[in-house]
């Protein structure tokens, strides 16, 4: 991280719902890059995490505890899932927070806090809420005596779930989303109110929120701050000429994650056939780790490939003439979007996958209908002046507002302000040279 030691040190205890590696998903990015980030900046990092959903090296447990002062790892096998989500019927949790629900993890949390071992507590994700059981934020907002706590909600989990139910064509997972979804509505609205701060990334899931704590007759958040992710520019970088290939179309991200199997099956359904009538020799690769059975079976047919997991996403990146992002369903920000943006690469988006980049018109082309989408993608791979110069506009963007650093320390700043402290003159400091 490019950035100075703070003269303030903060002792920061981080409860994640999974293992951080591999970097395979937006949310193990944002992890990784923040413990990078609060290490660079001299403060003590304490992370409690699962053993879920990734695994460790024997170089990426060694950075961790290298940039952690305390490492826990808790287990968290197929028995304690299962007793979990038969708990969370009655609790009305949703799914995806009872299945990580650990009561070692929020036990040893617990008895540290009431050490007094921390001076903030951090939740990423609201699976990892649970583990605060303090009194309501309201009572200690501005009290020296309990360490502040912050919930990363980051995106609205019930607009996330609502818009992958609009998508869902399978009656049975549909009748699952929607149970899914008013139970995230319910969680949403109340789980908030017991943290000194909620982190959200954009406006669109703020007001979401706030919807959903009208509609369940709650409080309205009114304890948000803003805290995206970043990227990494050195690693998501420009092409050589030599690197890209005429007529490829890339869409990357995880291909088990449902909104991304359905923007590609739309734009495959509804988008390819035209590009590929107009440019004959245009052929699309899909990227990304654990391609469900029908995005597999897309691979070899019509200029198509999928890849699966891949050692470096910003290769095939990089070799785009145009990247695509047709997100329908999703909430919060893309991490995809800016690793195309940074990587200067001409972007097809739809609005709901510039929600939390809110890049500008002349960063990317935006459209929502399957017409106006094929016809943006094939005026890029017509015309490569045109992509080259949206591509210079979209790095600039990156550059000048999506960087790691420049987020976590707008982050910092609010911890520091939860406290009662000032914030951190950083910002007024020449950056450390990378």
């Amino acid at each position: 991280m490019d950035c100075p030691p703070s003269d303030r040190p903060l002792r920061i205890a981080i409860v994640y719902s999974r293992l951080p590696f591999p970097m395979m998903r937006g949310d193990q990015l944002t992890v990784a890059h923040l413990i990078s980030f609060l290490a660079a900046r001299g403060h003590d990092v304490d992370l409690y995490t699962l053993d879920m959903q990734g695994k460790l090296s024997g170089t990426q447990r060694e950075w961790l505890e290298r940039n952690c002062r305390k490492l826990r790892i808790y287990r968290h096998g197929p028995v304690r899932i299962l007793r979990g989500l038969i708990a969370g019927l009655f609790r009305r949790e949703p799914a995806q927070v009872a299945m990580f629900r650990n009561e070692v993890l929020a036990r040893e949390l617990a008895a540290a806090t009431r050490s007094n071992a921390y001076d903030v507590i951090y939740c990423y994700y609201m699976r990892s809420a649970h583990a605060v059981l303090q009194p309501p934020a309201r009572l200690h907002r501005n009290a020296t005596t309990f360490p502040a706590t912050f919930l990363a909600m980051q995106l609205s989990q019930s607009l996330n779930t609502r818009r992958i139910l609009e998508n869902e064509r399978n009656p049975v997972r549909r009748w699952l989303y929607r149970i899914e979804t008013a139970r995230c509505e319910w969680y949403e609205a109340r789980v908030w109110q017991r943290f000194t701060r909620s982190v959200l990334i954009g406006p669109a899931d703020v007001a979401k929120v706030k919807a959903v704590c009208a509609a369940q007759g709650q409080p309205e958040i009114d304890n948000w701050v803003y805290g995206a992710h970043g990227t990494d520019l050195s690693h998501y970088r420009p092409a050589r000429p030599d690197e890209i290939v005429p007529g490829r179309v890339v869409f990357s991200g995880s291909m088990l994650y449902q909104p991304n199997v359905q923007a590609v099956l739309w734009f495959v359904e509804h988008c390819w056939a035209c590009i590929r009538a107009a440019v004959p020799d245009a052929h699309l690769v899909i990227q990304g780790r654990d391609p469900t059975a029908p995005i597999r079976e897309l691979d070899g047919r019509d200029g198509i490939s999928v890849t699966g997991t891949v050692s470096d996403m910003g290769i095939n990146i990089r070799s785009a003439s145009v990247c695509i992002n047709p997100m329908r369903a999703a909430g919060g920000m893309q991490n995809k979007l800016i690793e195309y943006m940074a990587s200067a690469k001409a972007i097809v988006a739809t609005s709901i996958a510039n929600e939390g980049t809110m890049a500008p018109d002349d960063a990317l082309l935006l459209a929502d209908e399957a017409p106006a989408f094929a016809d943006a993608v094939i005026g890029i791979l017509s015309d490569p002046r045109r992509g080259a110069a949206l591509g210079a506009a979209a790095r600039h963007y990156v550059e000048s507002n999506w960087t790691w650093e420049s987020h976590f320390l707008k982050l910092e700043k609010a911890i520091f302000e939860s406290l009662g402290l000032p914030a951190d003159p950083v910002e007024e400091r020449a950056a450390v040279p990378a």
